[in-house]
Protein backbone atom coordinates (compact mmCIF):
# COMPACT_ATOMS: atom_id res chain seq x y z
CA UNK A 1 0.00 0.00 0.00
CA UNK A 2 1.29 3.22 -0.62
CA UNK A 3 1.52 5.46 1.97
CA UNK A 4 -0.17 8.73 0.49
CA UNK A 5 -3.73 9.51 3.07
CA UNK A 6 -5.97 6.57 2.27
CA UNK A 7 -8.65 9.09 1.48
CA UNK A 8 -7.07 9.83 -1.57
CA UNK A 9 -6.50 6.48 -2.85
CA UNK A 10 -10.13 5.57 -2.00
CA UNK A 11 -11.20 8.55 -4.18
CA UNK A 12 -9.18 7.66 -6.89
CA UNK A 13 -10.15 3.84 -6.70
CA UNK A 14 -13.93 5.18 -7.13
CA UNK A 15 -13.15 7.60 -9.99
CA UNK A 16 -11.17 4.64 -11.54
CA UNK A 17 -14.04 2.08 -11.31
CA UNK A 18 -16.58 4.21 -13.06
CA UNK A 19 -14.40 5.08 -15.76
CA UNK A 20 -14.37 1.30 -16.71
CA UNK A 21 -13.98 0.29 -19.80
CA UNK A 22 -14.75 3.63 -21.54
CA UNK A 23 -11.57 5.06 -20.56
CA UNK A 24 -8.20 4.30 -19.74
CA UNK A 25 -5.56 5.92 -18.12
CA UNK A 26 -3.60 8.37 -20.15
CA UNK A 27 -0.37 9.18 -18.62
CA UNK A 28 1.64 6.50 -19.26
CA UNK A 29 1.78 3.60 -21.75
CA UNK A 30 2.40 1.09 -19.39
CA UNK A 31 -0.32 0.18 -16.75
CA UNK A 32 0.56 -1.75 -13.23
CA UNK A 33 -1.76 -3.88 -11.70
CA UNK A 34 -0.73 -3.79 -7.85
CA UNK A 35 -2.49 -6.55 -5.85
CA UNK A 36 -2.38 -4.32 -3.01
CA UNK A 37 -5.37 -1.84 -4.42
CA UNK A 38 -7.80 -5.03 -5.19
CA UNK A 39 -8.55 -4.10 -8.37
CA UNK A 40 -6.95 -4.30 -11.76
CA UNK A 41 -7.29 -0.96 -12.97
CA UNK A 42 -6.32 0.54 -9.45
CA UNK A 43 -2.74 1.49 -9.85
CA UNK A 44 -3.16 3.03 -13.54
CA UNK A 45 -3.18 6.55 -12.34
CA UNK A 46 -1.77 6.18 -9.42
CA UNK A 47 1.54 4.58 -10.13
CA UNK A 48 2.08 5.76 -13.55
CA UNK A 49 5.06 7.57 -12.86
CA UNK A 50 6.27 4.35 -11.36
CA UNK A 51 6.07 2.41 -13.94
CA UNK A 52 7.08 4.86 -16.88
CA UNK A 53 9.04 3.33 -19.46
CA UNK A 54 12.32 4.00 -19.91
CA UNK A 55 15.70 2.67 -21.51
CA UNK A 56 19.72 2.14 -20.56
CA UNK A 57 22.59 2.49 -23.10
CA UNK A 58 24.39 -1.31 -23.82
CA UNK A 59 20.63 -2.75 -23.26
CA UNK A 60 18.96 -4.27 -25.81
CA UNK A 61 15.41 -3.67 -27.48
CA UNK A 62 14.26 -7.69 -26.16
CA UNK A 63 14.81 -6.84 -22.69
CA UNK A 64 17.92 -8.32 -21.99
CA UNK A 65 20.23 -6.47 -18.99
CA UNK A 66 22.89 -5.00 -19.74
CA UNK A 67 26.17 -5.68 -19.59
CA UNK A 68 27.87 -5.67 -16.50
CA UNK A 69 24.35 -4.25 -14.62
CA UNK A 70 23.41 -6.02 -11.14
CA UNK A 71 20.96 -8.11 -10.76
CA UNK A 72 19.88 -7.89 -7.65
CA UNK A 73 18.50 -11.14 -5.87
CA UNK A 74 17.80 -14.12 -7.70
CA UNK A 75 14.66 -14.02 -9.78
CA UNK A 76 11.39 -16.10 -8.94
CA UNK A 77 11.78 -20.20 -10.21
CA UNK A 78 10.34 -19.85 -13.23
CA UNK A 79 6.38 -20.59 -13.40
CA UNK A 80 4.28 -21.62 -16.68
CA UNK A 81 2.41 -19.10 -18.40
CA UNK A 82 -1.20 -18.44 -17.86
CA UNK A 83 -3.08 -20.67 -20.26
CA UNK A 84 -3.54 -18.97 -23.54
CA UNK A 85 -7.09 -19.82 -25.39
CA UNK A 86 -7.26 -18.52 -29.31
CA UNK A 87 -11.33 -17.23 -30.24
CA UNK A 88 -12.90 -18.25 -33.66
CA UNK A 89 -11.32 -15.19 -35.13
CA UNK A 90 -7.59 -15.77 -34.02
CA UNK A 91 -7.65 -13.55 -31.27
CA UNK A 92 -5.36 -14.83 -28.15
CA UNK A 93 -6.84 -14.15 -25.23
CA UNK A 94 -5.71 -15.15 -21.33
CA UNK A 95 -5.99 -14.17 -18.11
CA UNK A 96 -3.35 -11.20 -16.44
CA UNK A 97 -0.49 -13.27 -15.01
CA UNK A 98 1.06 -13.33 -11.70
CA UNK A 99 4.49 -12.00 -11.46
CA UNK A 100 6.29 -14.85 -11.99
CA UNK A 101 4.71 -16.26 -15.02
CA UNK A 102 5.23 -12.82 -16.85
CA UNK A 103 8.50 -14.38 -18.51
CA UNK A 104 7.10 -17.83 -19.33
CA UNK A 105 4.28 -15.47 -20.93
CA UNK A 106 6.12 -13.61 -22.75
CA UNK A 107 8.44 -17.14 -24.54
CA UNK A 108 4.73 -18.18 -25.34
CA UNK A 109 3.58 -15.31 -26.70
CA UNK A 110 6.52 -15.21 -28.94
CA UNK A 111 6.15 -18.47 -30.21
CA UNK A 112 2.69 -17.73 -31.14
CA UNK A 113 3.87 -15.13 -33.58
CA UNK A 114 3.28 -12.32 -31.34
CA UNK A 115 5.23 -9.16 -31.25
CA UNK A 116 6.01 -9.06 -27.26
CA UNK A 117 8.98 -7.96 -25.31
CA UNK A 118 10.13 -7.83 -21.66
CA UNK A 119 11.27 -4.69 -20.56
CA UNK A 120 13.18 -5.11 -17.02
CA UNK A 121 12.80 -2.50 -14.28
CA UNK A 122 15.70 -0.93 -12.65
CA UNK A 123 16.50 1.87 -10.30
CA UNK A 124 17.54 4.98 -11.69
CA UNK A 125 20.96 4.73 -11.85
CA UNK A 126 20.71 1.59 -14.04
CA UNK A 127 18.50 3.34 -16.57
CA UNK A 128 18.44 6.55 -18.46
CA UNK A 129 17.23 6.58 -22.00
CA UNK A 130 13.51 7.90 -21.61
CA UNK A 131 10.74 5.66 -23.86
CA UNK A 132 6.89 6.63 -25.04
CA UNK A 133 5.07 5.65 -28.00
CA UNK A 134 2.57 4.15 -26.25
CA UNK A 135 -1.00 3.64 -27.36
CA UNK A 136 -3.28 6.03 -25.39
CA UNK A 137 -6.83 4.69 -25.36
CA UNK A 138 -8.85 3.79 -27.78
CA UNK A 139 -12.60 4.87 -29.46
CA UNK A 140 -13.21 1.59 -30.41
CA UNK A 141 -13.24 -0.81 -27.59
CA UNK A 142 -12.56 -3.91 -29.51
CA UNK A 143 -9.14 -2.02 -29.93
CA UNK A 144 -8.50 -1.71 -25.89
CA UNK A 145 -6.27 -4.47 -24.98
CA UNK A 146 -7.41 -4.67 -21.73
CA UNK A 147 -10.90 -6.27 -21.55
CA UNK A 148 -13.54 -7.65 -19.62
CA UNK A 149 -13.57 -12.05 -19.49
CA UNK A 150 -16.40 -14.36 -17.91
CA UNK A 151 -15.54 -13.96 -14.45
CA UNK A 152 -12.37 -11.31 -14.27
CA UNK A 153 -9.96 -9.12 -16.77
CA UNK A 154 -8.49 -10.31 -20.05
CA UNK A 155 -5.74 -9.17 -22.34
CA UNK A 156 -7.12 -9.92 -25.81
CA UNK A 157 -4.46 -9.83 -28.63
CA UNK A 158 -5.09 -9.24 -32.25
CA UNK A 159 -4.55 -7.10 -35.39
CA UNK A 160 -6.72 -4.48 -33.09
CA UNK A 161 -5.18 -4.47 -29.81
CA UNK A 162 -1.87 -5.08 -31.00
CA UNK A 163 -1.79 -3.47 -34.59
CA UNK A 164 1.24 -3.40 -36.78
CA UNK A 165 4.17 -1.68 -36.12
CA UNK A 166 3.37 -1.85 -32.05
CA UNK A 167 4.83 -4.17 -29.40
CA UNK A 168 2.89 -5.44 -26.11
CA UNK A 169 5.94 -4.92 -23.93
CA UNK A 170 5.96 -6.20 -19.90
CA UNK A 171 7.97 -4.83 -17.44
CA UNK A 172 9.15 -7.40 -14.99
CA UNK A 173 11.73 -6.68 -12.03
CA UNK A 174 14.54 -9.16 -11.77
CA UNK A 175 15.02 -8.36 -8.11
CA UNK A 176 11.27 -9.24 -7.03
CA UNK A 177 10.03 -9.07 -4.69
CA UNK A 178 11.52 -5.65 -3.83
CA UNK A 179 10.37 -2.32 -5.39
CA UNK A 180 7.22 -1.80 -6.92
CA UNK A 181 5.08 -5.75 -6.58
CA UNK A 182 2.64 -6.65 -9.47
CA UNK A 183 2.40 -6.59 -13.05
CA UNK A 184 1.90 -4.27 -15.44
CA UNK A 185 1.91 -3.98 -19.69
CA UNK A 186 1.76 -1.33 -22.46
CA UNK A 187 1.61 -1.32 -26.35
CA UNK A 188 4.05 0.93 -27.64
CA UNK A 189 5.77 1.71 -31.15
CA UNK A 190 8.03 -0.80 -32.08
CA UNK A 191 11.24 1.79 -32.65
CA UNK A 192 9.91 2.95 -29.25
CA UNK A 193 10.07 0.08 -27.00
CA UNK A 194 12.21 0.81 -24.21
CA UNK A 195 14.76 -1.81 -23.02
CA UNK A 196 14.34 -0.79 -19.09
CA UNK A 197 11.71 1.29 -17.11
CA UNK A 198 12.13 2.81 -13.77
CA UNK A 199 11.79 1.36 -10.56
CA UNK A 200 11.18 4.40 -8.42
CA UNK A 201 10.24 2.45 -4.86
CA UNK A 202 11.99 4.68 -2.13
CA UNK A 203 15.56 3.27 -0.70
CA UNK A 204 15.40 0.38 -3.73
CA UNK A 205 19.28 0.71 -4.17
CA UNK A 206 19.56 0.44 -0.92
CA UNK A 207 17.82 -2.16 0.24
CA UNK A 208 19.42 -4.31 -3.36
CA UNK A 209 22.86 -3.41 -1.41
CA UNK A 210 21.96 -4.56 1.87
CA UNK A 211 20.10 -7.96 0.77
CA UNK A 212 23.63 -9.65 1.90
CA UNK A 213 23.55 -7.88 5.51
CA UNK A 214 21.86 -8.71 8.31
CA UNK A 215 18.89 -7.48 8.66
CA UNK A 216 18.51 -3.91 11.04
CA UNK A 217 16.46 -4.14 14.18
CA UNK A 218 13.64 -1.74 13.67
CA UNK A 219 13.23 -1.10 17.35
CA UNK A 220 10.36 -1.27 19.39
CA UNK A 221 7.21 -1.47 17.31
CA UNK A 222 3.53 0.02 17.58
CA UNK A 223 0.67 -2.00 16.02
CA UNK A 224 -2.37 -0.28 15.48
CA UNK A 225 -5.54 -0.54 13.79
CA UNK A 226 -6.45 2.42 11.16
CA UNK A 227 -8.29 4.88 13.56
CA UNK A 228 -12.18 5.78 12.38
CA UNK A 229 -12.50 9.73 13.05
CA UNK A 230 -14.26 9.63 16.56
CA UNK A 231 -11.12 7.51 17.34
CA UNK A 232 -8.48 9.65 15.96
CA UNK A 233 -7.81 12.40 18.52
CA UNK A 234 -7.45 9.18 21.52
CA UNK A 235 -4.86 7.24 19.08
CA UNK A 236 -3.04 10.84 18.93
CA UNK A 237 -2.92 11.40 22.44
CA UNK A 238 -1.57 7.98 22.88
CA UNK A 239 1.02 7.97 20.44
CA UNK A 240 2.22 10.90 21.22
CA UNK A 241 2.19 9.91 24.72
CA UNK A 242 4.44 6.77 23.42
CA UNK A 243 7.06 9.35 21.70
CA UNK A 244 5.31 9.02 18.69
CA UNK A 245 6.20 12.38 16.18
CA UNK A 246 2.52 12.12 15.03
CA UNK A 247 0.10 14.71 13.53
CA UNK A 248 -3.29 15.69 11.78
CA UNK A 249 -3.94 17.63 9.05
CA UNK A 250 -7.55 18.80 8.17
CA UNK A 251 -8.71 18.13 4.86
CA UNK A 252 -10.08 21.54 3.32
CA UNK A 253 -11.26 23.14 0.31
CA UNK A 254 -8.95 25.70 -1.71
CA UNK A 255 -10.44 28.66 -0.52
CA UNK A 256 -10.15 27.19 2.79
CA UNK A 257 -6.30 26.13 2.78
CA UNK A 258 -3.31 27.37 1.07
CA UNK A 259 -1.27 24.42 1.35
CA UNK A 260 -1.46 21.54 -1.35
CA UNK A 261 -0.01 19.50 1.11
CA UNK A 262 2.26 16.76 -0.39
CA UNK A 263 5.56 15.48 0.13
CA UNK A 264 4.80 12.45 1.38
CA UNK A 265 7.11 9.14 1.45
CA UNK A 266 6.48 6.86 -1.70
CA UNK A 267 6.44 3.28 -1.98
CA UNK A 268 9.12 1.70 -0.31
CA UNK A 269 11.40 -1.16 -1.73
CA UNK A 270 11.57 -2.28 1.75
CA UNK A 271 8.26 -4.39 2.46
CA UNK A 272 9.53 -3.83 6.33
CA UNK A 273 9.52 -0.17 5.64
CA UNK A 274 6.48 0.02 4.61
CA UNK A 275 3.45 1.77 7.17
CA UNK A 276 0.67 -0.06 6.64
CA UNK A 277 0.13 -3.74 6.69
CA UNK A 278 -3.33 -4.61 4.28
CA UNK A 279 -5.36 -1.51 5.14
CA UNK A 280 -6.54 -2.14 8.14
CA UNK A 281 -2.69 -2.26 10.65
CA UNK A 282 -0.35 0.27 10.30
CA UNK A 283 2.67 -0.71 11.87
CA UNK A 284 5.35 2.50 14.02
CA UNK A 285 8.56 1.93 14.21
CA UNK A 286 12.51 3.19 13.56
CA UNK A 287 11.76 1.72 9.35
CA UNK A 288 8.06 2.80 9.09
CA UNK A 289 8.55 6.87 10.59
CA UNK A 290 12.11 6.92 10.79
CA UNK A 291 14.10 9.82 12.11
CA UNK A 292 12.80 13.38 10.88
CA UNK A 293 9.33 12.07 9.60
CA UNK A 294 5.83 12.05 11.12
CA UNK A 295 2.82 9.79 10.63
CA UNK A 296 0.35 12.16 9.88
CA UNK A 297 -3.50 11.55 10.01
CA UNK A 298 -5.69 12.84 7.54
CA UNK A 299 -9.08 14.03 8.69
CA UNK A 300 -11.82 13.68 6.30
CA UNK A 301 -13.75 16.60 5.32
CA UNK A 302 -16.80 15.15 5.75
CA UNK A 303 -18.08 14.47 9.16
CA UNK A 304 -17.57 11.06 10.66
CA UNK A 305 -19.82 8.22 9.36
CA UNK A 306 -20.66 4.83 6.87
CA UNK A 307 -17.34 4.54 4.81
CA UNK A 308 -15.79 8.13 6.51
CA UNK A 309 -12.13 7.16 6.65
CA UNK A 310 -8.68 8.86 7.87
CA UNK A 311 -6.17 9.39 5.70
CA UNK A 312 -2.66 8.34 6.79
CA UNK A 313 1.08 8.86 5.30
CA UNK A 314 4.41 9.53 6.21
CA UNK A 315 6.28 12.61 5.38
CA UNK A 316 9.14 14.99 6.50
CA UNK A 317 8.95 16.67 9.79
CA UNK A 318 9.48 20.21 8.30
CA UNK A 319 6.74 19.45 5.40
CA UNK A 320 4.14 18.96 7.91
CA UNK A 321 1.07 21.50 7.30
CA UNK A 322 -2.38 22.31 9.21
CA UNK A 323 -4.57 21.70 5.93
CA UNK A 324 -4.33 20.29 2.91
CA UNK A 325 -6.28 20.66 -0.19
CA UNK A 326 -9.13 18.53 -1.05
CA UNK A 327 -9.52 18.57 -4.89
CA UNK A 328 -12.74 16.88 -4.94
CA UNK A 329 -14.40 19.83 -2.94
CA UNK A 330 -15.70 22.86 -4.36
CA UNK A 331 -13.50 25.82 -4.12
Amino acid sequence: MSTRPSGFEDRLKAALLARLPEEAPAPAPVRSFARRYGIPLGVGVATAVVVAVMAVPGSTRDGSLPSGAPTGSPSPTATSAPEIKRDPDGSLRFKLPEQPQVPALVDRLKELGVQVALVPKRPRSQCSELGGGGRGPQADREAEILQHGDDDFVLKVNAKTVPAGYTLIFPWADYYPLGEQGIGFGVVETAKVPSCSIDYSEGLEEALKARSEPPKDPGRTIEIPVPTPDELSAVVRSLQQQGVSVAVTEMKPASQCADPGGGYRGPQADPEAELARGREKLRINAKTVPPGHTLVFTRPARPSGPGVTVGYGVKETSKVTLCEIDFSLGR
